[in-house]
């Protein structure tokens, strides 16, 4: 009897939990696509990085864009054509990011990057002054000095020396070292310090939770927790954490000392609001953030600007260098544009349209993020060629962006090559406004991508004005692994000669 209405209940329990769950198989059946296996969905087919992107990119071609599958439990909706993207990044009810981000945010600090509304709207308004044009025109003696190092030390071990190098190892030192002096004020000296606990800790944060990602059954928290997976996270995120605290030393200080509050605040009015730090100390004086919301932010703002500008700017020297036709004509606009040495000034970096032309096309080749993904905090109706569709809320929505970028149907028949000219030139055929979106768009665009592009122009410019780059690598040899940022299976070798 007790087996009995244990049974029974276990059966009512499974068919209300489908009751709840009635929308989101509506959905499934209007927006056909792969069903999975239960409970897990499509885990297993997506749990390698090293196949995951080739893998949503056959799907698209299997299943009419956008569709719904399924991620463990979650409904997933995916999508990769500018239309629908479009409606994505502008949708008020969008501006959420995915539940999957709560894995990133437990390692590391609800930052900008995973929080959602309220929280990250308002940190969003405290933090946007920090990344406005003029600001960023202050932080060009740093680039400048950093992208020099980078010359002395391309010129040693690969002119010098006659070695091949790995050029990603080089640009990641010095754009950390770059992103720590702009937003906290401090000099690192990574050249020369041991940085590579560091640097492995990143990376090894972002593979944890791209396993965890694409691991339904370690969803559960208590699960999770007792798997080899969360003791490899709290490793890395020890090391993190021990490297930001260093960092945020003087703003501990400042939430120590209650007593000097005022006399620090007149201070900080007087110093110029140039860097993150300054403007978040101010902000905690005044209590709109606390010492956590500072940590977590600090957290989130060095992993994503080292992250995601060091990629974009190691993809591009790589294309640059397998196509020396398109590096020569890069020169071409430096030799014109630029004097033979020494400093690089806004102005100058205003008048190199074709590096940025160079840069555009290896972000869309090589999308820093290959996918983000949005939760839907409200029903959104959906426009397809075929109708329109209600999403319901709690929807997952995955935006694949690397395979957007690459999309036949939406760059041309050249979509696969590496051509600045056919894809960015003033000849180029016009595009969907969203059909290139490496800083994502609309309501949530990434609050660093002027940065970004400040620092990947200055280091461009630097490097191929006084050098030229070339590699034995070919474009169609690259293994693409889907992380949080892309990563490369193995980073070809670079031979550096001086022009």
């Amino acid at each position: 009897m007790l087996a009995y209405i244990l049974v029974s209940w276990l059966v009512l329990a499974w068919i209300y939990f489908l009751w709840t769950r009635r929308r989101y198989y509506k959905i499934a059946c209007q927006l056909k696509g792969p069903i999975g296996w239960p409970l897990i969905g499509m885990g297993l087919q997506m749990m390698n990085p090293e196949t995951f992107l080739p893998y949503m990119n056959e799907l698209s071609h299997r299943y009419k864009v956008p569709f719904i599958s399924w991620m463990g439990i979650n409904c997933f909706l995916y999508v990769n054509d500018p239309q629908t993207v479009e409606q994505i990044f502008n949708s008020t009810h969008c501006t959420n990011k995915g539940e999957f981000y709560r894995f990133m945010s437990s390692a590391i600090g609800d930052g900008l990057f995973t929080s959602s509304s309220p929280r990250w709207h308002k940190h969003r308004r405290l933090i946007n002054p920090a990344f406005g044009r003029q600001i960023l025109c202050n932080f060009l003696p740093i680039f400048n000095s950093e992208a020099d190092v980078l010359l002395d030390k391309l010129d040693v071990e690969g002119v010098q020396r006659g070695k091949s190098l790995e050029i990603y190892q080089i640009l990641k030192k010095i754009v950390l070292e770059a992103a720590c002096q702009t937003t906290m004020g401090k000099k690192m000296n990574f050249q020369h310090d041991g940085s590579m606990a560091i640097f492995e800790a990143y990376n090894g944060l972002t593979e944890v939770c791209v396993k965890r990602m694409l691991s339904p059954w370690l969803y559960p928290e208590v699960i999770y927790r007792r798997s080899r997976l969360f003791a490899q996270q709290q490793k890395v995120v020890g090391v993190l954490f021990g490297f930001v605290g260093q960092l945020l030393e003087p703003i501990v200080s400042v939430v120590a000392r209650e007593a000097n509050k005022e006399q620090m605040h007149q201070q900080s009015r007087v110093k110029s609001k140039s860097i993150f730090i300054e403007q978040v100390r101010e902000h905690v004086e005044r209590g709109q953030l606390s010492w956590q919301d500072v940590r977590d932010e600090a957290n989130v703002t060095i992993a994503a600007t080292f992250e995601t500008t060091s990629t974009a700017l190691y993809f591009t020297i790589l294309c640059l260098a397998m196509h020396p036709v398109y590096q020569e004509r890069l020169h071409e606009e430096l030799l014109a544009e630029l004097p033979p040495f020494g400093n690089i000034t806004m102005e100058h970096l205003d008048q190199l349209t074709y590096t940025e032309m160079v840069i555009n096309e290896a972000m869309r080749l090589f999308a820093p993020v290959p996918m983000v993904i949005r939760s839907a905090a409200q029903d959104i109706q959906l426009r397809r060629d075929d109708g329109e569709f209600l999403i319901p809320r709690g929807t997952q929505i995955g935006i694949d962006i690397y395979n957007m970028q690459r999309s036949e149907q939406v760059w041309g028949p050249m979509a696969r090559t590496y051509n600045p000219e056919a894809h960015f030139g003033p000849d180029a055929p016009p595009r969907h406004a969203f059909a290139f979106v490496p800083f994502t768009k609309g309501l949530r665009m990434c609050i660093g991508y002027r940065y970004a592009q400040m620092l990947m122009k200055l280091i461009l410019a630097k490097i191929f004005r006084s050098y030229r780059i070339t590699t034995a690598a070919k474009l169609d040899e690259l293994l693409v692994k889907g992380n949080i940022s892309l990563k490369l299976k193995d980073y070809p070798l670079c031979q550096v000669q001086r022009r």
